[in-house]
């Protein structure tokens, strides 16, 4: 009866058969090199196989990368059993590829470990539609401004760091005037384009620690971590004299921006976010009584 171990056609044939699979796949016997591979390997590793038989880690990786992965590979066949996990890895073309490794330890027929089998799945796609998911959670779809529901994930956790260690913070809320003039006058791709003119100038202004919200229709919030009130209003006056430079043009006529504000700082007697925002808000109104196109602060000082 012969060997089918040592069958060369067997080999060959299995050998085609993991070349068919697009995912790479390699094993290594139980010194952590390489004893086998497919195409896919090759083409992730940018090696022929001829050079990745018989080859370690230290022959095909990064020097800094290598010991990592030996000691990774060491400890799995000292543990026995499987290993999971997700990275992000370069391909010999350069491309930056998001992969979940799955190794599993096999054995002799004596019962002892004799190497590893893993397999590279590629899962680039799905973690860009997943991070498209969680970025649609997060922000308005027009604008890309953060929605209510993440503003006020944000700034609760501003607010308790300001009730934690003292440091206030401003809050704007803002306002296009006239908005339901320019849809009802101009159309609604008019008053779309209008509110992202306007979240593009806001944006150009803010620091990366700035939360900015599209709260709904034409109402924004802006919370400012460690600004004082004079410096609130500074920015709010710089943003509101660019919104005026906008000329918005429709096929049916054009309108100027404006927009109008409310400002105030958190109190150290302040419960939470929302009862600055009812003062933010009561300084909108202000405003908007005062003829639009202003920025009003409320007499918040302790």
């Amino acid at each position: 009866m012969r060997d089918e171990q040592a069958d060369p056609d067997m080999l060959r044939r299995i050998q085609n058969a993991i070349d068919m699979l697009p995912s790479p796949i390699f094993i290594k016997d139980a010194d952590c090199r390489y004893m086998a591979c497919n195409r896919a390997f090759e083409q992730y590793i940018g090696l022929p196989r001829a050079r990745i038989i018989g080859a370690s880690v230290h022959d095909v990786a990064p020097a800094e990368l290598a010991a990592i992965y030996e000691k990774a590979d060491r400890d799995l066949i000292a543990d026995g059993g499987t290993q999971t996990y997700e990275t992000s890895v370069r391909y010999a073309d350069g491309s930056h590829r998001d992969v979940i490794f799955y190794k599993s330890v096999f054995h002799s027929a004596e019962g002892n470990p004799d190497g590893i089998s893993g397999v590279i799945l590629d899962i680039t796609e799905r973690k860009r539609l997943e991070n498209e998911l969680s970025k649609a959670a997060r922000e308005d779809f027009l604008t890309g401004a953060v929605n209510l529901r993440t503003f006020y994930e944000l700034a609760n956790q501003e607010f308790s760091r300001f009730k934690r260690t003292g440091e206030a913070f401003s809050l704007l809320v803002l306002d296009l005037d006239h908005f339901k003039r320019i849809n009802d006058t101009l159309g609604h791709e008019a008053g779309d384009d209008a509110l992202r003119q306007f979240v593009q100038i806001v944006r150009a202004n803010l620091r990366e620690q700035d939360i900015f919200a599209r709260t709904g229709g034409d109402e924004f919030r802006l919370l400012l971590p460690g600004t004082a009130q004079s410096g609130a209003l500074l920015l709010a006056e710089r943003i509101r004299d660019e919104v005026n430079r906008v000329n918005l043009c429709a096929p049916n006529g054009s309108a100027i921006l404006s927009m109008s504000a409310g400002l105030c700082r958190s109190l150290p007697d302040d419960t939470g976010i929302d009862d600055i925002v009812r003062r933010a808000d009561v300084a909108l109104y202000q405003a908007k009584a005062a003829g639009r196109n202003a920025v009003k602060a409320h007499p918040c000082e302790a």
